[in-house]
């Protein structure tokens, strides 16, 4: 394909450099552009968003006129003219401006997007704060070529950055070295320049030749940047972040100007002027660290001319130019010009061979070569001819002058230069030159380095540690700079200096990878956090701490926490402690304002039960000072919901007021099924939230087939989650941890690293744990004779190899001291970790020290002293698991209950209510087991004491430990403990029942109540269980079966069972309770006794769980359940349970047309809420009295708001079926009142997504209604042929509910409801026709009504005016249905006119339009204004259509268009958009596409809403 050149135009951005391109006028506007940009540029921290703005640049120099490009100088064509293969594109030849001649002699192409898009970037990372006055010295007289070839632009992209030197900090030129810090490229224009090429502004001079002139030989001038892959995968790659980051530390210290300068000089010249004085030895190891870069960069020149020999693209550097005198070095100066006039930073830029001369030869000649030369660079003192021994090399194929390299003079002045010589080295003096460096204080991994070079003059008989390649010399120079401390400091050898294994990760690159695209996903709050999973000891943690380093560079909070393998100790204590220091930390940083509001805040969203969480939380308190803790949880419905919403509440708090949080939750396998649950509840709440992110870690190898973690690892697939599993280390990785461990390169360590990775799998902790036990038994060990680590390979590999990382350690530990192994065995038995408080009481029992004994466990690795803890923990889990296999079973549970006894009675003597101690010494016992106590006496002390743990759990909302806990007391009582230990055995088969009911577990609530009903003494005893029973039935949503096991409890107290509605002696008997009641205050019926009787408080629960079962399976007998409720609250006081009574009977009131009674019953119900503080039923409560009362009275838009509390005070209470309930009704009633579609529409997908998650039948039948809402709803905003579709997105439709529907006839009616309210608004006549008997439908099924069905009653009406006008032949029929309707309205709005009076209104209108009596437009206007007053858009909408149906009936059309326009407005606003348009079509049919001529003006919308002005609807009020 031919390049196609093109001549530039005065908005193009040219890349070269020069005056000429340096002031072309588009080169000085993308500068503008790019400065402008620059303080976004560096304040934006994601790195998309950063190439966003380049492109942005780029794009506004497109749009330009003429369109400004991005071109460079194409070299392969001839510079006068056009000439070669490509053809000239003319595009902007007569747009050249103010375009330079000499550009214009120049042949231009296009840049690719990428290259420019590159260009653009780098020009917006430069810091023009730091680089003022970009000056270029040009030091020996030598520059840079113009040009870079394209692999060595690829290689200044490669993870090695190549302008990275090493920084000298010192107070003139001449002075010595303050300190050396990598420091990255100032100033890089574009990868595709030279050095020279970042300073456009300096004048190019005549640049030598270097190397060759061949144009396919490779600069080494630029090579720097080639790295080898192994060294550049562990180099620490400076990337822009922390460039940036050191100019602002720098800018930040020096308040002053700076010049950059750079300046060019020979290797010899920066010798004399760097190296230390003579006597000056305290400089030595810090001459040498600045010595290194050169002596990287100097291999990498020659690495790179190796490659380009590989791929036939140059040639390798000949011997006889790797001398001291081909060296040049460019450095960089900043010389700072303001408070700290003088100092200077230095940093090695490049470093190259300036002359290319002599013959090839094979690569250990010239590895040799290359030793001399950094044989003389790392030397401390500069070396003359007379002082160098001589080397002879007449045996050996390289031949080079001679050098004497002898010792040095005692001379004090400064050495003049040394004429450079060529030498000839014998073998004999290698020894003499490492020799000469250790005197000098080198350190020995420099002498060894020299050492394992200069060998390479033995070719094929050189010594096993000898170079091989400058690669391998190239990675050891590599890990000298970049972790000097442990490649380049002597080992220290008295004392002796330890073997440190570093706790990171190797080989992970891509987890740590996927880890941080993970995190930045959580800012567009596409990714809620990680799961990691993999075996023991295969490093889970270490990666996920990895989180927090990426939380701390966001500045956010990260907290820990982790599970220990049976070993809770106090309820949810492990999410717990997480979030306790997630307050902690908040605490620390907010600032007062931040306090206040989130207090405030937590106010609102936890309410009373803040105290709950507090018991869980402590540190919650700081947060809410006024809070006080919660001894108990009485007040809910079910506590574990309850904590899971206080915990969601709190979470989600904290992150809307404060920084980003992290939470990593370690050993998710051994979690409890509640902190499973909670921690399900807690991704739920926070999906979606850009300010959370989860860290989960879990052993796959440990994870049974089946059990609650698979479950709830099962359930949170729902959740964005990413996966990462680890595997074993590769033998790579393992090689890189053995010779980080013992010091010493890679290619040194790498037999004894195949070896181990071949006994341990490359498991990173038997890894780790083998290299300790090798290092104890001295087959690793410090050779000082070097002084190095050193090993003995045969003897490792002919050592057994261990099964796993368990049976090494169980091997290690019984190698210990007695007293060290009984402390390992002690703490074992206490999980992961022992509080310093617990080992001072066992140390008391054991009568040891047992703190000597484990700090001396902690200095050998096994386990790690917290001191700001308080605790001793184990370094790893396996480890605690070697310790607790060091004990057979019976020792084991023998322990246990000894500890377990020891910690009770220590809690006894010092009278502490400590619960963590509590739990502790519980946990032992149980751990122990009844089979380890040999007296029955002590037994029931145990039993009795898991009853009051197992209470305690349930306080703190943790059924599922309490049941545990209640079977481990069961299992403590002995044979015959109905008879020897009645009341204890009857309180833990009750308590075990009702907890098994609670979590539904209905195999152990039918097996405990078998054996309380088997032994009760009496059936009052039996009825606790009995209720249990009945309970779990219901939760199993065996609503018959749980209905009649409640009819028989009742019977057998004496309770008669409930009559339906319609039967006398129910009527009479309400009479007699309503004269009752009427003759009672408000504030008599409040002021009530309490009730003190223990059987009607049983009987009371199980009538208040039978009118939720009724809802669903009889709601005939609901009224009769709610008279006796009241009776007995009347005769024997109040009780919890009352305000459900009074709303359920003032239900029964209204629905018989006792409205005002009713509803006084329903507002003294919510009274008695607020009174007596009932939380656990107020969520019921506002159910019953919002959805079957208070309709009647209070504005629509009230009574949904009311159910939205309802939903939240369900939540706060963990009543979920209630809470779930005003959920829905808060979107049904939303959508009668009027209410926004397209909030109704997600409020409802909302509703029916979290239904399908719980799948629970007890809500199946208010999912039904929703998805026929949503349908109805999505219907009316998009057209009919949504009734076509299956799903809407991820929500099933209504096809194929009806046959579900059948048999019910709630949905039944509902689905008529929904037909008959879409027939009417797309005037579908059938569909009209068949669906018009609503009032018929809910008077055949005796169904109570509520705002939905008078919604339908209410379109009935409509419908039946409607098909009067349209079926004349049945007209009478259809009037009379609708004036019984209007009847209605008409009673109806006498109780409230803000719900009914509009309705009543249209329905008259109606009534004389169809019957064509005087009147109707008054009524229709009067309709239309207390539509608006009442704020019901939608029946606006439909009272505006049908006046202006009627006026233009009546011919005045003007009113009419304005009218129908009006009402298209109007559903619009609803957002019933498909009504919209079939009303729209409508207009058209009548007056044609353009109506302006019958729609202009708002004459008739003034005069309806003229008498509304200034006055406002008075709502009426009952009760």
């Amino acid at each position: 394909m031919a390049i196609i050149a093109t001549i530039p135009n005065e908005n193009d951005v040219l890349f070269g450099r020069g005056t000429a391109i340096n002031a072309h006028p588009g080169n000085r506007r993308f500068r503008t552009m790019v400065g402008a940009q620059k303080q976004q540029f560096f304040e934006e921290k994601v790195r998309k968003k950063k190439r966003a703005i380049a492109t942005n640049i780029m794009n506004a120099i497109n749009d330009l006129q003429p369109p400004g490009r991005f071109l460079t100088e194409d070299h392969s064509h001839s510079s006068k003219g056009q000439e070669g293969n490509g053809s000239l594109d003319r595009e902007g030849a007569d747009n050249v401006g103010n375009v330079h001649p000499n550009i214009l002699n120049k042949t231009w192409i296009c840049v690719d997007l990428g290259k420019a898009l590159s260009k653009t970037l780098q020009r917006l990372r430069e810091k023009k704060e730091v680089i003022q006055n970009p000056t270029l010295n040009s030091g020996s007289g030598q520059k840079l070529g113009a040009e870079e070839s394209a692999d060595v632009a690829a290689a200044r992209q490669s993870p090695i950055i190549s302008s990275v030197g090493e920084l000298k900090h010192r107070q003139s030129p001449t002075d010595s070295i303050k300190s050396s810090l990598a420091f990255a490229d100032l100033i890089s224009d574009d990868v595709s320049k030279s050095p020279a090429q970042c300073f456009p502004d300096t004048h190019q001079s005549n640049t030598p030749e270097i190397l060759s002139s061949d144009a396919s030989s490779l600069s080494t001038q630029k090579l720097c940047g080639l790295g080898d892959p192994e060294a550049e995968a562990r180099e620490g790659n400076i990337l822009d972040e922390e460039v940036d980051a050191f100019l602002r530390h720098f800018s930040a210290q020096h308040d002053s100007d700076e010049t950059l300068e750079l300046r060019e000089l020979t290797l010899q010249e920066w010798m004399e002027k760097s190296k230390p004085n003579p006597g000056e030895s305290g400089n030595v190891l810090e001459y040498i660290r600045s010595a290194l870069p050169i002596a990287l960069k100097l291999t990498k020149c020659l690495v790179a001319a190796e490659k380009d020999d590989q791929i036939g693209r140059g040639n390798p550097i000949p011997l006889a130019s790797i001398a001291t005198a081909n060296v040049s070095i460019r450095v960089k100066e900043l010389v700072l010009t303001g408070t700290c006039v003088g100092e200077v930073q230095e940093a090695i830029e490049h470093v190259w061979i300036t002359s290319c001369v002599g013959e090839d030869s094979r690569v250990t000649s010239r590895l040799f070569a290359l030793g001399v030369v950094l044989y003389e660079l790392f030397s401390p003192d500069l070396l003359l001819q007379e002082d160098m021994p001589t080397f002879d090399a007449t045996s050996n194929s390289l031949s080079m002058n001679s050098i004497n390299l002898k010792n040095k003079s005692n001379s004090n002045h400064r050495p003049s230069k040394k004429s450079q010589r060529q030498l000839s080295i014998s073998e004999s003096n290698i020894s003499q030159c490492t020799a000469r460096l250790e005197s000098e204080g080198a350190p020995s991994s420099i002498c060894a380095l020299i050492r394992n070079i200069l060998d390479c003059f033995n070719g094929d008989f050189c010594g096993d540690d000898a170079y091989k390649s400058f690669a391998d010399l190239q990675l050891d120079l590599q890990l000298m700079m970049n972790d000097p401390s442990r490649f380049l400091d002597n080992i220290e050898a008295n004392p002796m200096q330890p073997l440190s294994i570093c706790n990171k990760l190797y080989g992970r690159e891509n987890e740590m990878n996927r880890l941080g695209d993970s995190y930045l996903l959580r800012i567009d709050g596409k990714c809620s956090g990680v799961i990691i999973k993999g075996g023991a000891g295969i490093g889970k943690s270490v990666l996920a701490m990895h989180v927090q380093e990426l939380t701390s560079q966001s500045n956010g909070y990260f907290s820990v926490s982790k599970f220990d393998q049976n070993k809770d100790v106090v309820p949810l204590s492990t999410i717990g402690t997480s979030f306790n220091s997630l307050c902690d930390l908040f605490v620390q940083d907010a600032t007062p304002t931040q306090l206040k509001s989130v207090e405030e805040a937590l106010d609102t969203a936890l309410t009373n039960q803040a105290g709950l969480l507090a018991g869980v939380v402590p540190s919650l308190k700081k947060l809410m000072p006024s809070c006080v803790m919660n001894e108990t949880s009485s007040s809910c419905v079910d506590s574990a919901r309850v904590m899971r919403y206080l915990f969601g509440k709190l979470l989600l708090t904290l992150a809307s007021h404060s920084r980003p949080i992290s939470i990593f939750v370690d050993d998710v396998q051994w979690a409890d099924s509640a902190s499973l649950l909670l921690i399900s509840a807690l991704l739920s709440d926070t999906a979606g939230c850009s300010s959370v992110f989860f860290t989960f870690s879990y052993r796959d190898d440990d994870v049974s087939k089946s059990g609650p973690f698979n479950a709830w690892l099962s359930s949170i697939s729902m959740f964005s989650l990413e996966v990462i599993e680890l595997k074993d280390m590769s033998p790579d990785s393992v090689n890189n941890l053995v010779s980080d461990s013992l010091h010493l390169s890679p290619r040194i360590t790498r037999p004894l690293a195949s070896v181990l990775h071949h006994k341990t799998r490359g498991n990173p902790l038997f890894l780790r744990q083998l290299i300790e036990s090798l290092k104890e038994q001295g087959d690793i060990y410090v050779d000082l004779s070097r002084p190095r680590w050193s090993w003995d390979l045969n003897k490792i590999m002919d050592m057994e190899i261990y099964p796993n990382v368990l049976a090494l350690l169980i091997k290690d530990m019984r190698g210990l001291p007695t007293d060290l192994q009984l402390g390992l065995k002690v703490a074992s038995c206490w999980g992961s970790c022992v509080k310093y408080s617990i080992v001072d009481i066992l140390s008391e029992e054991l009568k040891v020290d047992l703190v000597d004994i484990l700090q001396q466990v902690s200095k050998r690795g096994f386990m790690i002293n917290i001191s700001d803890a308080a605790m001793f923990r184990f370094t790893h889990d396996k480890i605690e698991q070697a310790a607790y296999e060091l004990m057979s079973e019976q020792q084991r549970r023998e322990y246990h209950i000894r500890f377990g006894l020891a910690l009770f009675a220590n809690k006894l003597s010092n009278r502490t209510g400590n619960d963590e101690l509590f739990f502790a010494a519980i946990n032992q016992t149980n751990s122990g087991g009844p089979t380890a106590v040999y007296k029955p006496g002590k037994k029931s002390i145990i039993a009795g004491l898991n009853l009051k743990a197992g209470r305690r759990a349930i306080d703190l909302s943790d059924y599922r430990t309490a049941f545990k806990l209640f079977q481990h007391g069961i299992s403590f009582l002995g044979d015959g403990h109905w008879t020897a230990h009645y009341k204890l055995s009857l309180d833990l088969y009750d308590a075990a029942a009702e907890a098994a009911c609670v979590i539904n577990n209905r195999d152990a609530v039918t097996n405990y109540s078998e054996q309380v009903v088997a032994h009760a003494r009496c059936y009052d005893d039996k009825l606790n269980c009995l209720c249990s029973a009945t309970k779990v039935l219901m939760n199993a949503e065996l609503l018959g079966e749980s209905m009649e096991s409640t009819f028989a409890i009742l019977v057998q107290v004496g309770e008669d069972l409930p009559r339906p509605l319609g039967d006398n002696k129910l009527n009479d008997d309400i009479q007699v309770m309503n004269g009752t009641l009427q003759n009672m205050s408000d504030d008599s019926i409040l002021n009530m006794k309490e009730a003190t009787s223990e059987r009607n408080g049983i009987v009371l629960k199980l009538y208040s769980n039978l009118i939720l079962i009724l809802q669903y399976h009889n709601p005939s007998l609901k009224g009769a359940v709610s008279l006796r409720m009241v009776d007995l609250t009347m005769k024997s006081g109040l009780s919890p349970t009352s305000p459900v009574a009074f709303a359920c009977y003032g239900e029964l009131l209204a629905n018989i047309g006792e409205i005002t009674e009713g509803c006084r019953l329903g507002r003294l119900a919510l009274k008695l809420l607020q009174k007596r503080d009932l939380t656990a039923h107020t969520s019921s409560v506002i159910f019953y009295v919002y959805q079957t009362i208070l309709w009647a009275s209070d504005p629509l838009q009230f009574i949904a708001d009311a159910h939205l509390l309802g939903r939240k005070a369900g939540q706060q209470s963990g009543d979920f079926v209630f809470s779930n309930l005003n959920w829905h009704l808060s979107a049904v009633v939303s959508y009668t009142a009027g209410s926004d579609l397209n909030t109704v529409r997600e409020n409802i997908g909302a509703y029916i997504k979290e239904v399908q998650r719980l799948n629970t039948r007890l809500s199946a039948g208010f999912m039904i209604l929703s998805v026929l809402l949503h349908s109805h709803v999505v219907v009316l905003k998009e057209g009919l042929h949504v009734l076509d579709m299956d799903h809407i997105g991820d929500i099933p439709t209504h096809r194929g509910l009806l046959v579900k529907a059948t048999g019910n006839p709630m949905l039944q009616l509902l689905t008529k409801i929904t037909r008959l309210v879409r027939a009417f608004l797309f005037r579908q006549l059938d569909d009209i026709s068949e669906n018009a008997d609503i009032s018929d439908t809910i008077a055949k099924n005796k169904q109570q009504l509520c705002p939905l069905y008078l919604f339908g009653v209410f379109f009935e009406g409509l419908a039946s005016f409607y098909l009067a006008r349209e079926k004349t032949n049945e007209a009478a029929k259809w009037i009379k249905k609708g004036e019984s309707v209007l009847a209605k309205m008409r009673g109806l709005s006498e109780h409230s006119s803000w719900n009914w009076e509009n309705k009543m209104l249209l329905l008259e209108a109606e009534r004389m339009y169809t019957l064509n009596v005087d009147g109707a437009a008054c009524f229709y206007e009067k309709a239309i204004r207390s539509a608006r007053s009442a704020k019901f858009v939608h029946e606006e909408a439909i009272a505006s259509e049908l006046a202006g149906i009627f006026y233009c009936d009546t011919g005045l059309h003007q009113k009419s268009s304005q009218l129908l326009l009006h009402s298209v407005r109007k559903y619009e606003k609803w957002g019933a958009l498909a009504v919209a348009r079939r009303v729209e079509g409508f207009i058209e049919s009548l007056y044609g596409s353009d109506i302006t001529q019958w729609g202009a003006g708002d004459d008739a919308l003034e005069h309806i809403f003229a008498t509304s002005q200034g006055s406002s609807k008075k709502r009426q009020v009952i009760g």
